[in-house]
Protein backbone atom coordinates (compact mmCIF):
# COMPACT_ATOMS: atom_id res chain seq x y z
CA UNK A 1 0.00 0.00 0.00
CA UNK A 2 1.01 3.65 -0.83
CA UNK A 3 2.72 5.06 2.33
CA UNK A 4 1.09 8.52 2.15
CA UNK A 5 3.65 10.37 3.97
CA UNK A 6 6.66 9.09 1.91
CA UNK A 7 4.34 9.95 -1.23
CA UNK A 8 4.19 13.90 0.50
CA UNK A 9 7.38 13.82 0.99
CA UNK A 10 8.44 13.22 -2.63
CA UNK A 11 5.39 15.20 -3.95
CA UNK A 12 6.33 18.02 -1.76
CA UNK A 13 6.66 20.89 -1.44
CA UNK A 14 7.79 20.51 1.99
CA UNK A 15 7.63 23.06 5.08
CA UNK A 16 10.84 23.58 4.76
CA UNK A 17 13.07 24.38 1.35
CA UNK A 18 16.07 22.67 1.28
CA UNK A 19 18.79 22.75 -1.46
CA UNK A 20 18.75 18.54 -1.15
CA UNK A 21 15.27 18.53 -1.80
CA UNK A 22 14.89 21.47 -4.85
CA UNK A 23 17.43 19.86 -6.31
CA UNK A 24 16.01 16.39 -6.62
CA UNK A 25 13.71 16.09 -8.57
CA UNK A 26 15.67 13.03 -10.34
CA UNK A 27 14.73 10.89 -6.59
CA UNK A 28 10.86 11.79 -7.44
CA UNK A 29 11.56 9.19 -10.73
CA UNK A 30 12.98 6.64 -8.44
CA UNK A 31 10.76 6.72 -6.55
CA UNK A 32 7.85 6.37 -9.51
CA UNK A 33 10.73 3.09 -10.05
CA UNK A 34 9.80 1.68 -6.99
CA UNK A 35 6.27 2.32 -7.05
CA UNK A 36 6.14 0.93 -10.56
CA UNK A 37 6.92 -2.53 -8.55
CA UNK A 38 5.12 -2.30 -5.41
CA UNK A 39 1.62 -4.14 -4.56
CA UNK A 40 -0.23 -0.44 -5.56
CA UNK A 41 0.73 1.16 -8.42
CA UNK A 42 0.12 4.87 -8.72
CA UNK A 43 -1.62 5.73 -11.90
CA UNK A 44 -2.83 9.31 -11.57
CA UNK A 45 -1.83 12.30 -8.86
CA UNK A 46 -1.18 16.04 -9.42
CA UNK A 47 -0.08 16.79 -5.75
CA UNK A 48 2.35 19.74 -4.92
CA UNK A 49 4.85 19.53 -7.52
CA UNK A 50 4.42 16.24 -8.83
CA UNK A 51 2.20 15.08 -11.63
CA UNK A 52 1.94 11.37 -12.89
CA UNK A 53 -0.96 10.25 -15.56
CA UNK A 54 -1.14 6.48 -17.07
CA UNK A 55 -3.00 5.27 -19.73
CA UNK A 56 -2.52 1.52 -21.32
CA UNK A 57 -1.14 1.20 -24.77
CA UNK A 58 -0.61 -1.74 -26.96
CA UNK A 59 2.45 -3.87 -25.93
CA UNK A 60 3.25 -4.22 -30.00
CA UNK A 61 3.35 -0.48 -29.90
CA UNK A 62 6.26 0.11 -27.04
CA UNK A 63 7.94 -3.14 -28.14
CA UNK A 64 10.66 -1.85 -29.02
CA UNK A 65 10.30 1.25 -27.48
CA UNK A 66 10.27 4.98 -29.08
CA UNK A 67 11.77 6.62 -25.41
CA UNK A 68 11.78 9.59 -27.99
CA UNK A 69 8.62 9.73 -28.69
CA UNK A 70 7.34 8.33 -25.70
CA UNK A 71 8.75 11.09 -23.25
CA UNK A 72 7.77 14.35 -25.47
CA UNK A 73 4.51 12.91 -26.14
CA UNK A 74 1.46 14.43 -24.63
CA UNK A 75 -1.41 12.71 -22.33
CA UNK A 76 -3.95 14.80 -20.89
CA UNK A 77 -6.46 13.67 -17.98
CA UNK A 78 -9.14 16.28 -18.46
CA UNK A 79 -8.93 14.82 -22.26
CA UNK A 80 -12.40 12.57 -22.83
CA UNK A 81 -14.37 10.96 -25.19
CA UNK A 82 -16.20 13.25 -27.69
CA UNK A 83 -18.80 13.17 -31.28
CA UNK A 84 -16.18 15.60 -33.06
CA UNK A 85 -18.13 17.96 -36.25
CA UNK A 86 -16.02 18.30 -38.81
CA UNK A 87 -16.26 20.47 -41.98
CA UNK A 88 -14.08 21.58 -44.82
CA UNK A 89 -11.09 20.63 -46.80
CA UNK A 90 -13.10 20.27 -50.23
CA UNK A 91 -15.34 17.34 -48.30
CA UNK A 92 -18.70 16.68 -47.14
CA UNK A 93 -19.07 17.44 -43.45
CA UNK A 94 -18.93 14.49 -40.93
CA UNK A 95 -18.88 12.86 -37.46
CA UNK A 96 -17.55 10.99 -35.48
CA UNK A 97 -16.01 9.39 -31.97
CA UNK A 98 -12.95 10.77 -30.82
CA UNK A 99 -11.34 9.35 -27.87
CA UNK A 100 -9.20 10.72 -25.03
CA UNK A 101 -5.57 10.07 -26.29
CA UNK A 102 -4.42 12.11 -28.99
CA UNK A 103 -1.49 9.66 -30.90
CA UNK A 104 -0.39 12.53 -33.31
CA UNK A 105 3.49 12.50 -32.92
CA UNK A 106 3.60 8.99 -31.56
CA UNK A 107 2.69 5.98 -33.01
CA UNK A 108 2.64 4.22 -29.69
CA UNK A 109 -0.72 5.85 -28.17
CA UNK A 110 -2.81 4.48 -31.26
CA UNK A 111 -5.33 2.40 -29.35
CA UNK A 112 -4.43 3.87 -25.89
CA UNK A 113 -6.46 2.87 -23.24
CA UNK A 114 -7.12 6.28 -20.94
CA UNK A 115 -7.60 5.22 -17.47
CA UNK A 116 -8.52 8.09 -14.96
CA UNK A 117 -10.85 11.51 -16.50
CA UNK A 118 -10.35 14.65 -14.49
CA UNK A 119 -13.89 16.10 -15.60
CA UNK A 120 -15.54 19.38 -14.33
CA UNK A 121 -18.83 20.01 -14.83
CA UNK A 122 -18.53 24.01 -16.15
CA UNK A 123 -21.50 26.00 -14.59
CA UNK A 124 -22.62 23.59 -12.24
CA UNK A 125 -19.88 21.79 -10.19
CA UNK A 126 -18.75 23.89 -7.27
CA UNK A 127 -16.13 22.04 -5.89
CA UNK A 128 -13.35 19.52 -6.73
CA UNK A 129 -12.64 18.43 -10.08
CA UNK A 130 -14.20 14.94 -10.73
CA UNK A 131 -11.98 11.75 -10.82
CA UNK A 132 -13.89 9.07 -13.20
CA UNK A 133 -12.26 5.88 -14.14
CA UNK A 134 -12.21 3.34 -17.46
CA UNK A 135 -15.24 1.83 -17.37
CA UNK A 136 -13.90 -1.33 -19.63
CA UNK A 137 -11.11 -1.46 -16.72
CA UNK A 138 -13.80 -0.95 -13.85
CA UNK A 139 -16.33 -3.59 -15.10
CA UNK A 140 -14.11 -6.01 -16.16
CA UNK A 141 -12.09 -6.03 -12.67
CA UNK A 142 -15.58 -6.73 -11.29
CA UNK A 143 -14.94 -3.19 -9.18
CA UNK A 144 -18.09 -1.39 -7.27
CA UNK A 145 -16.99 2.68 -5.64
CA UNK A 146 -17.64 2.60 -2.31
CA UNK A 147 -18.24 5.78 -0.65
CA UNK A 148 -17.01 4.44 3.23
CA UNK A 149 -13.75 3.07 1.28
CA UNK A 150 -13.13 5.71 -1.17
CA UNK A 151 -12.41 3.17 -3.81
CA UNK A 152 -13.67 0.88 -6.23
CA UNK A 153 -14.20 -2.90 -4.59
CA UNK A 154 -14.42 -6.67 -5.04
CA UNK A 155 -15.00 -9.05 -2.81
CA UNK A 156 -12.11 -11.70 -1.98
CA UNK A 157 -12.87 -15.00 -1.45
CA UNK A 158 -13.57 -14.95 2.04
CA UNK A 159 -16.55 -12.50 1.61
CA UNK A 160 -14.13 -9.47 2.65
CA UNK A 161 -14.18 -5.91 0.78
CA UNK A 162 -11.04 -5.37 -1.08
CA UNK A 163 -10.16 -2.34 -2.65
CA UNK A 164 -8.87 -2.15 -5.77
CA UNK A 165 -8.58 1.28 -7.22
CA UNK A 166 -8.40 4.13 -4.52
CA UNK A 167 -8.89 7.55 -5.02
CA UNK A 168 -7.28 9.48 -1.87
CA UNK A 169 -8.05 13.56 -2.30
CA UNK A 170 -5.31 15.08 -0.83
CA UNK A 171 -6.60 18.84 -0.55
CA UNK A 172 -6.06 18.93 3.22
CA UNK A 173 -2.73 17.42 3.28
CA UNK A 174 -1.60 19.79 0.06
CA UNK A 175 -3.79 22.96 0.61
CA UNK A 176 -4.25 22.83 -3.14
CA UNK A 177 -8.01 22.00 -4.43
CA UNK A 178 -8.62 19.21 -6.36
CA UNK A 179 -5.46 17.46 -5.70
CA UNK A 180 -5.58 13.71 -5.93
CA UNK A 181 -3.68 10.40 -6.23
CA UNK A 182 -5.21 7.19 -7.75
CA UNK A 183 -3.95 3.95 -7.44
CA UNK A 184 -4.56 0.27 -8.32
CA UNK A 185 -3.77 -3.08 -6.78
CA UNK A 186 -1.10 -4.02 -8.78
CA UNK A 187 -2.17 -7.93 -8.99
CA UNK A 188 -5.07 -6.70 -10.79
CA UNK A 189 -3.86 -4.20 -13.49
CA UNK A 190 -1.33 -7.06 -14.49
CA UNK A 191 -4.51 -9.35 -15.00
CA UNK A 192 -6.03 -6.60 -16.73
CA UNK A 193 -2.86 -5.84 -18.97
CA UNK A 194 -2.00 -9.78 -20.00
CA UNK A 195 -5.76 -10.18 -21.12
CA UNK A 196 -6.01 -6.87 -23.15
CA UNK A 197 -2.39 -7.37 -24.22
CA UNK A 198 -1.14 -4.24 -22.89
CA UNK A 199 1.37 -1.86 -20.85
CA UNK A 200 1.21 0.96 -18.40
CA UNK A 201 2.54 4.10 -19.63
CA UNK A 202 3.09 6.85 -17.13
CA UNK A 203 3.69 10.20 -18.37
CA UNK A 204 5.70 12.10 -15.10
CA UNK A 205 6.65 15.60 -14.36
CA UNK A 206 8.51 16.56 -11.04
CA UNK A 207 9.44 20.21 -10.99
CA UNK A 208 10.82 21.26 -7.96
CA UNK A 209 10.89 25.43 -7.21
CA UNK A 210 10.33 27.62 -4.14
CA UNK A 211 6.66 28.83 -5.05
CA UNK A 212 7.51 32.50 -3.67
CA UNK A 213 10.66 33.15 -4.56
CA UNK A 214 11.21 31.27 -7.97
CA UNK A 215 12.31 33.41 -11.04
CA UNK A 216 12.62 31.16 -13.90
CA UNK A 217 15.44 28.74 -14.96
CA UNK A 218 18.52 30.16 -16.15
CA UNK A 219 20.74 27.68 -17.81
CA UNK A 220 20.19 24.41 -15.56
CA UNK A 221 22.43 21.50 -15.86
CA UNK A 222 20.64 18.94 -18.18
CA UNK A 223 20.79 15.12 -18.67
CA UNK A 224 18.66 12.21 -20.34
CA UNK A 225 18.53 9.20 -19.36
CA UNK A 226 17.05 6.22 -21.71
CA UNK A 227 17.23 2.65 -19.39
CA UNK A 228 15.07 -0.04 -21.02
CA UNK A 229 11.88 1.29 -20.47
CA UNK A 230 12.63 4.42 -18.65
CA UNK A 231 13.17 7.91 -20.57
CA UNK A 232 13.58 11.48 -18.89
CA UNK A 233 15.03 13.88 -19.37
CA UNK A 234 16.50 16.48 -16.53
CA UNK A 235 17.36 19.76 -15.46
CA UNK A 236 18.90 21.12 -12.13
CA UNK A 237 20.28 24.92 -10.83
CA UNK A 238 20.86 25.98 -7.39
CA UNK A 239 17.31 27.10 -6.57
CA UNK A 240 14.95 24.29 -8.78
CA UNK A 241 15.01 21.11 -10.63
CA UNK A 242 13.05 18.93 -13.20
CA UNK A 243 12.80 15.75 -14.27
CA UNK A 244 10.06 14.58 -17.43
CA UNK A 245 9.28 11.84 -18.98
CA UNK A 246 7.72 8.42 -18.99
CA UNK A 247 7.80 5.07 -17.97
CA UNK A 248 6.48 1.33 -19.13
CA UNK A 249 5.53 -1.19 -16.57
CA UNK A 250 4.70 -4.11 -18.58
CA UNK A 251 2.53 -7.15 -17.85
CA UNK A 252 4.38 -9.63 -14.95
CA UNK A 253 1.66 -12.67 -15.98
CA UNK A 254 0.08 -13.88 -19.26
CA UNK A 255 -2.49 -15.39 -20.39
CA UNK A 256 -1.39 -18.80 -20.26
CA UNK A 257 -0.39 -18.13 -16.55
CA UNK A 258 -4.09 -16.67 -16.03
CA UNK A 259 -5.54 -19.67 -18.00
CA UNK A 260 -3.24 -22.12 -15.84
CA UNK A 261 -4.56 -20.97 -12.18
CA UNK A 262 -8.15 -20.71 -13.56
CA UNK A 263 -8.02 -24.17 -14.37
CA UNK A 264 -5.73 -25.11 -11.09
CA UNK A 265 -8.70 -23.24 -8.86
CA UNK A 266 -11.63 -25.06 -11.12
CA UNK A 267 -10.03 -28.20 -10.46
CA UNK A 268 -8.86 -27.27 -7.11
CA UNK A 269 -5.40 -28.76 -7.22
CA UNK A 270 -4.04 -25.96 -5.43
CA UNK A 271 -6.72 -26.00 -2.37
CA UNK A 272 -5.46 -27.07 1.22
CA UNK A 273 -7.59 -29.19 3.99
CA UNK A 274 -7.76 -29.53 7.54
CA UNK A 275 -7.98 -32.00 9.57
CA UNK A 276 -10.93 -32.71 12.11
CA UNK A 277 -11.88 -34.80 15.37
CA UNK A 278 -15.01 -36.67 13.90
CA UNK A 279 -17.14 -39.24 14.26
CA UNK A 280 -16.65 -42.05 11.44
CA UNK A 281 -19.34 -44.14 11.95
CA UNK A 282 -19.17 -46.41 8.66
CA UNK A 283 -15.96 -47.63 10.91
CA UNK A 284 -17.59 -47.31 14.19
CA UNK A 285 -15.08 -44.99 15.76
CA UNK A 286 -13.88 -41.46 16.76
CA UNK A 287 -10.52 -39.94 14.83
CA UNK A 288 -8.82 -37.13 13.31
CA UNK A 289 -10.13 -37.14 9.61
CA UNK A 290 -9.02 -34.59 6.72
CA UNK A 291 -11.59 -33.30 4.88
CA UNK A 292 -10.28 -33.89 1.63
CA UNK A 293 -12.23 -35.38 -1.04
CA UNK A 294 -10.14 -38.28 -1.83
CA UNK A 295 -10.17 -39.00 1.73
CA UNK A 296 -13.57 -39.48 1.88
CA UNK A 297 -15.86 -41.49 0.19
CA UNK A 298 -20.15 -41.37 -0.72
CA UNK A 299 -22.29 -44.26 -0.40
CA UNK A 300 -21.63 -45.50 -3.97
CA UNK A 301 -18.06 -46.13 -3.51
CA UNK A 302 -18.10 -50.04 -2.97
CA UNK A 303 -15.70 -51.75 -1.48
CA UNK A 304 -13.93 -48.55 0.14
CA UNK A 305 -13.62 -48.49 3.69
CA UNK A 306 -12.89 -44.46 3.72
CA UNK A 307 -14.95 -42.25 5.88
CA UNK A 308 -18.33 -40.94 4.59
CA UNK A 309 -18.73 -37.60 2.93
CA UNK A 310 -21.20 -36.98 5.55
CA UNK A 311 -19.03 -38.02 8.52
CA UNK A 312 -20.04 -35.13 11.11
CA UNK A 313 -17.30 -33.21 13.29
CA UNK A 314 -18.53 -31.58 16.04
CA UNK A 315 -17.56 -27.92 17.27
CA UNK A 316 -17.86 -25.26 20.27
CA UNK A 317 -21.11 -23.15 20.24
CA UNK A 318 -18.97 -20.31 19.61
CA UNK A 319 -17.91 -21.16 15.97
CA UNK A 320 -21.19 -19.51 15.51
CA UNK A 321 -19.99 -15.78 17.31
CA UNK A 322 -18.53 -14.39 14.17
CA UNK A 323 -21.61 -15.40 11.50
CA UNK A 324 -23.91 -13.64 14.11
CA UNK A 325 -21.87 -10.66 14.81
CA UNK A 326 -21.15 -9.53 11.08
CA UNK A 327 -24.89 -9.88 9.77
CA UNK A 328 -23.49 -7.09 7.01
CA UNK A 329 -20.89 -9.66 5.81
CA UNK A 330 -22.74 -13.33 6.33
CA UNK A 331 -25.90 -15.10 6.60
CA UNK A 332 -26.48 -17.26 9.36
CA UNK A 333 -29.64 -19.29 8.32
CA UNK A 334 -30.88 -22.03 10.86
CA UNK A 335 -29.47 -24.73 9.08
CA UNK A 336 -26.56 -23.01 6.48
CA UNK A 337 -24.36 -20.09 6.11
CA UNK A 338 -23.48 -18.03 3.55
CA UNK A 339 -20.43 -15.64 3.16
CA UNK A 340 -21.20 -12.34 1.02
CA UNK A 341 -19.91 -12.79 -2.36
CA UNK A 342 -17.52 -15.74 -1.64
CA UNK A 343 -18.44 -19.38 -0.04
CA UNK A 344 -21.63 -21.23 2.01
CA UNK A 345 -21.60 -24.23 4.46
CA UNK A 346 -24.45 -26.17 2.99
CA UNK A 347 -25.42 -27.50 5.74
CA UNK A 348 -24.66 -27.28 9.65
CA UNK A 349 -27.27 -28.25 13.37
CA UNK A 350 -26.93 -28.17 17.12
CA UNK A 351 -27.28 -31.51 18.80
CA UNK A 352 -28.55 -31.73 21.87
CA UNK A 353 -25.55 -31.18 24.17
CA UNK A 354 -24.91 -27.60 22.34
CA UNK A 355 -22.52 -28.50 19.91
CA UNK A 356 -22.94 -28.03 16.14
CA UNK A 357 -22.07 -30.20 14.08
CA UNK A 358 -21.07 -29.99 10.22
CA UNK A 359 -20.49 -33.28 7.37
CA UNK A 360 -16.37 -32.91 6.43
CA UNK A 361 -17.81 -32.71 2.74
CA UNK A 362 -19.50 -29.56 3.51
CA UNK A 363 -16.30 -28.34 5.45
CA UNK A 364 -13.89 -29.00 2.27
CA UNK A 365 -15.47 -26.82 0.45
CA UNK A 366 -14.99 -23.61 2.47
CA UNK A 367 -11.81 -21.22 1.98
CA UNK A 368 -9.02 -23.02 3.93
CA UNK A 369 -8.41 -20.31 6.21
CA UNK A 370 -11.81 -20.74 6.95
CA UNK A 371 -11.34 -24.85 7.66
CA UNK A 372 -8.56 -23.39 10.21
CA UNK A 373 -11.01 -21.13 11.86
CA UNK A 374 -13.50 -23.87 12.36
CA UNK A 375 -10.52 -26.28 13.34
CA UNK A 376 -10.15 -23.95 16.24
CA UNK A 377 -13.79 -24.62 17.72
CA UNK A 378 -13.25 -28.86 17.16
CA UNK A 379 -13.71 -31.05 19.71
CA UNK A 380 -15.03 -34.58 20.24
CA UNK A 381 -18.78 -35.52 20.27
CA UNK A 382 -20.40 -35.53 23.53
CA UNK A 383 -23.91 -36.34 21.90
CA UNK A 384 -25.01 -37.76 18.33
CA UNK A 385 -25.75 -35.39 15.50
CA UNK A 386 -29.25 -33.67 16.03
CA UNK A 387 -32.74 -35.34 15.64
CA UNK A 388 -33.53 -32.81 12.90
CA UNK A 389 -30.20 -33.67 11.18
CA UNK A 390 -31.04 -37.31 11.35
CA UNK A 391 -34.28 -36.62 9.94
CA UNK A 392 -33.23 -34.51 7.07
CA UNK A 393 -30.01 -36.09 6.14
CA UNK A 394 -30.10 -39.51 6.34
CA UNK A 395 -33.96 -40.42 6.37
CA UNK A 396 -34.58 -37.54 3.72
CA UNK A 397 -37.87 -36.27 4.88
CA UNK A 398 -38.92 -33.87 6.29
CA UNK A 399 -38.34 -32.63 9.99
CA UNK A 400 -40.91 -33.11 12.26
CA UNK A 401 -39.36 -31.71 14.93
CA UNK A 402 -41.15 -28.59 16.11
CA UNK A 403 -38.95 -25.10 16.11
CA UNK A 404 -40.48 -21.99 17.20
CA UNK A 405 -38.31 -19.19 16.29
CA UNK A 406 -38.52 -21.05 12.04
CA UNK A 407 -42.51 -20.78 13.11
CA UNK A 408 -42.45 -17.42 14.36
CA UNK A 409 -40.53 -16.03 11.17
CA UNK A 410 -42.14 -17.57 8.94
CA UNK A 411 -45.50 -16.04 10.36
CA UNK A 412 -43.87 -12.57 10.46
CA UNK A 413 -42.74 -13.24 6.50
CA UNK A 414 -46.68 -13.97 5.52
CA UNK A 415 -47.49 -10.62 7.42
CA UNK A 416 -45.07 -8.71 5.95
CA UNK A 417 -46.42 -9.73 1.77
CA UNK A 418 -49.89 -9.40 3.40
CA UNK A 419 -49.27 -5.67 4.78
CA UNK A 420 -52.34 -5.16 7.40
CA UNK A 421 -52.50 -1.69 8.50
CA UNK A 422 -51.58 -2.95 12.52
CA UNK A 423 -47.75 -4.48 11.02
CA UNK A 424 -45.14 -2.41 10.29
CA UNK A 425 -42.63 -4.67 7.56
CA UNK A 426 -39.65 -6.09 9.46
CA UNK A 427 -37.98 -7.67 6.24
CA UNK A 428 -35.15 -10.27 5.93
CA UNK A 429 -32.68 -8.38 7.52
CA UNK A 430 -34.22 -8.23 10.86
CA UNK A 431 -36.03 -11.61 10.85
CA UNK A 432 -32.30 -12.94 10.12
CA UNK A 433 -30.57 -11.32 13.25
CA UNK A 434 -32.58 -13.31 15.56
CA UNK A 435 -30.60 -16.56 16.33
CA UNK A 436 -30.76 -19.14 19.52
CA UNK A 437 -27.97 -18.20 22.16
CA UNK A 438 -25.62 -21.55 22.29
CA UNK A 439 -23.26 -20.43 25.10
CA UNK A 440 -23.43 -19.18 28.44
CA UNK A 441 -22.63 -15.97 27.66
CA UNK A 442 -24.92 -13.08 28.54
CA UNK A 443 -23.96 -11.07 25.98
CA UNK A 444 -25.48 -13.60 23.40
CA UNK A 445 -28.43 -14.05 25.44
CA UNK A 446 -29.32 -10.66 25.83
CA UNK A 447 -28.61 -9.67 22.00
CA UNK A 448 -31.08 -12.64 20.94
CA UNK A 449 -33.38 -11.12 23.30
CA UNK A 450 -33.13 -7.74 21.70
CA UNK A 451 -33.11 -9.11 17.98
CA UNK A 452 -36.13 -10.67 18.96
CA UNK A 453 -37.75 -7.96 20.56
CA UNK A 454 -37.09 -5.90 17.33
CA UNK A 455 -38.40 -8.66 15.56
CA UNK A 456 -41.95 -9.08 17.25
CA UNK A 457 -43.08 -6.09 19.50
CA UNK A 458 -41.86 -3.32 17.72
CA UNK A 459 -43.40 -4.37 14.31
CA UNK A 460 -46.64 -3.99 15.71
CA UNK A 461 -48.11 -0.02 14.35
CA UNK A 462 -49.05 2.11 17.14
CA UNK A 463 -51.07 4.66 14.94
CA UNK A 464 -53.52 2.26 13.18
CA UNK A 465 -53.86 0.86 16.62
CA UNK A 466 -55.00 4.07 17.82
CA UNK A 467 -57.19 4.68 15.22
CA UNK A 468 -59.04 1.10 15.76
CA UNK A 469 -59.67 2.18 19.52
CA UNK A 470 -61.16 5.80 18.33
CA UNK A 471 -63.37 3.58 15.78
CA UNK A 472 -64.70 1.65 18.66
CA UNK A 473 -65.09 4.71 21.00
CA UNK A 474 -62.72 3.53 23.41
CA UNK A 475 -60.12 6.28 25.13
CA UNK A 476 -56.52 5.57 25.28
CA UNK A 477 -53.48 7.91 26.55
CA UNK A 478 -51.08 8.47 24.31
CA UNK A 479 -48.22 7.20 26.31
CA UNK A 480 -49.16 4.14 25.69
CA UNK A 481 -47.19 1.51 23.76
CA UNK A 482 -47.91 -1.34 21.42
CA UNK A 483 -48.87 -3.84 23.65
CA UNK A 484 -51.14 -1.62 25.49
CA UNK A 485 -52.55 -0.59 22.95
CA UNK A 486 -53.01 -4.40 21.34
CA UNK A 487 -54.39 -5.42 24.78
CA UNK A 488 -56.96 -2.31 24.71
CA UNK A 489 -57.66 -3.44 20.34
CA UNK A 490 -58.28 -7.24 21.36
CA UNK A 491 -61.04 -6.16 24.17
CA UNK A 492 -62.65 -3.65 22.37
CA UNK A 493 -63.00 -6.49 19.93
CA UNK A 494 -65.09 -8.68 22.16
CA UNK A 495 -62.36 -10.71 23.54
CA UNK A 496 -62.38 -11.26 27.49
CA UNK A 497 -60.04 -9.08 29.39
CA UNK A 498 -58.25 -11.87 31.55
CA UNK A 499 -57.90 -14.27 28.22
CA UNK A 500 -56.26 -11.25 26.36
CA UNK A 501 -53.58 -10.53 29.04
CA UNK A 502 -52.99 -13.77 29.19
CA UNK A 503 -52.28 -14.04 26.03
CA UNK A 504 -49.83 -10.67 25.64
CA UNK A 505 -48.53 -11.85 28.81
CA UNK A 506 -45.70 -13.04 26.52
CA UNK A 507 -44.68 -10.38 24.48
CA UNK A 508 -44.68 -8.25 27.35
CA UNK A 509 -42.43 -10.22 29.12
CA UNK A 510 -40.22 -10.78 26.20
CA UNK A 511 -40.08 -6.62 25.69
CA UNK A 512 -39.38 -6.69 29.92
CA UNK A 513 -36.69 -8.44 29.93
CA UNK A 514 -35.34 -6.89 27.05
CA UNK A 515 -35.57 -3.13 28.77
CA UNK A 516 -34.07 -4.64 31.23
CA UNK A 517 -30.92 -6.86 29.99
CA UNK A 518 -30.24 -4.24 27.20
CA UNK A 519 -31.43 -0.89 28.73
CA UNK A 520 -30.32 1.10 31.50
CA UNK A 521 -31.45 -1.32 34.25
CA UNK A 522 -29.10 -1.47 37.00
CA UNK A 523 -26.20 -4.10 36.82
CA UNK A 524 -27.47 -5.84 40.42
CA UNK A 525 -30.93 -6.23 38.19
CA UNK A 526 -29.28 -7.56 35.40
CA UNK A 527 -27.69 -10.36 37.29
CA UNK A 528 -30.70 -11.29 39.07
CA UNK A 529 -32.65 -11.45 35.26
CA UNK A 530 -29.99 -14.03 34.30
CA UNK A 531 -30.06 -15.69 37.68
CA UNK A 532 -33.94 -16.47 37.39
CA UNK A 533 -33.60 -17.53 33.39
CA UNK A 534 -31.10 -19.87 34.74
CA UNK A 535 -32.79 -21.38 37.89
CA UNK A 536 -36.07 -21.42 36.17
CA UNK A 537 -34.55 -23.39 32.40
CA UNK A 538 -31.50 -24.61 33.47
CA UNK A 539 -29.29 -22.57 31.26
CA UNK A 540 -29.66 -19.26 28.90
CA UNK A 541 -30.07 -21.06 25.62
CA UNK A 542 -33.00 -23.46 27.55
CA UNK A 543 -34.47 -20.18 28.50
CA UNK A 544 -34.51 -18.84 25.18
CA UNK A 545 -36.34 -21.41 23.26
CA UNK A 546 -38.99 -21.46 25.90
CA UNK A 547 -39.54 -17.61 25.63
CA UNK A 548 -39.47 -17.61 22.02
CA UNK A 549 -42.05 -21.10 21.98
CA UNK A 550 -44.51 -18.85 24.24
CA UNK A 551 -43.75 -15.23 22.05
CA UNK A 552 -44.78 -17.27 19.30
CA UNK A 553 -47.79 -18.86 20.31
CA UNK A 554 -48.85 -15.31 21.47
CA UNK A 555 -47.91 -14.15 18.68
CA UNK A 556 -50.21 -16.30 16.76
CA UNK A 557 -53.02 -15.76 19.36
CA UNK A 558 -53.06 -11.78 18.76
CA UNK A 559 -52.83 -12.05 14.95
CA UNK A 560 -55.94 -14.14 14.75
CA UNK A 561 -58.05 -11.66 17.05
CA UNK A 562 -56.64 -8.55 15.14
Amino acid sequence: MVKLEEFLDVAGPPSVLKAEWLQGASSGVEYLVRNSRSEEIIIFTNAGQMLAHSVLVPLAGVTPPDGHALQYSTIDPTAHWALEHVSGGGEPDRMYLSPPVDSYGCDSLRGAEQLVFRRYFDGVDNGPTRTELSQPLVQALGLYWLDEEKAYCKLDEDGDIQPIIRLRDLSQQTGEDSAMLVTIDAEQLHRYMAVTETALLTKFDFTRYAPKSFSGWGEPERDEINENDLFYHTGVQANGSFANGAIIVRPVLTKDMLISKANRAWRKEDKQYATFKAHDWRNKRQAELSCAPWALASYFDEGSDLPFQVTPAFFRPEVLQKYKSDPDKYRLEHRSIHARGGWHLKSYDVNEAGQVHAYLYDLANLPYREQLYWQSFNEWPKAPISPRAYQTDFEGSFSTIPDPLIDLKHEISKLDKIKPDYWQSRGEALAGAVHYPLTASTEEWANAILALDQLVVEGFATKPLRQRLTAAGREFDKQWGSLKLLQEVLIAGGSDEDDVIEIVAPLRRLHDIRSKAKGHAAEAEKRALVKLAKTEHGSLPAHFRALTSNTQVSFNRIVELL
